[in-house]
């Protein structure tokens, strides 16, 4: 059994029980057989794409709630445990903590960035926008509008698909937390 089989099988047999369905309901609802939906359940059937589009007709869910695996309600993300990237010159890295799923139209990301030092922008959206708010430090920001100084406890947004970049012009390290809008 493949990985989309996997969860198909799961996330089918959990609906159905959030739904309190028995497979005879279930049957009557979608127009699929007890026993193919049995079969489903279980992983020993393949179903066809006209099967699962009944599945999620009668059921009334998205394609998305039976193909992917379930998302916790709750999720904590110990940020010393996630991979962090260095420039090659070491004057400021970057740790994603939100990164791209198909399933939300944001990334998150926290960048450190060393006294006297700066980059230029990392993502460079499509008519996104990108929300940062300084946690420590004072942040230049170079745009093509001007310069801003933005202290901790601040935030800006701006149009992501425009150049800019950032700059650490204080005594100690900054520390920027970066959402990007797609």
């Amino acid at each position: 059994m493949n990985q989309l089989d996997k969860n198909i099988a799961t996330n089918l047999k959990r609906i159905r029980k959030q739904k309190n369905m028995s497979l005879d309901a279930l049957a009557e609802k979608t127009g699929v057989s007890k026993s193919m939906l049995g079969q489903i359940e279980r992983g020993e059937s393949n179903p066809t794409v006209a099967t699962i589009a009944k599945i999620v007709d009668g059921i009334r869910i998205s394609f998305e709630e039976l193909f992917y695996p379930r998302q916790e309600s709750v999720l904590i993300i110990d940020n010393d445990k996630l991979p962090l990237l260095r420039s090659e010159e070491g004057v400021y890295q970057v740790r994603s903590i939100f990164p791209y799923d198909r399933r939300r139209n944001f990334e998150v990301y926290e960048m450190k960035i060393e006294p006297g030092e700066g980059c230029g922008c990392l993502w460079k959206g499509d008519g996104g926008s990108e929300y940062i708010l300084v946690v420590q430090g004072v942040l230049t920001l170079h745009t093509a509008e001007g310069t801003y100084e933005v202290s901790a406890n601040h935030a800006i947004k701006l149009d992501a698909a425009k150049d800019h970049s950032y700059h650490n012009s204080g005594s100690g390290q900054l520390i920027l937390d970066l959402f990007t809008a797609l």
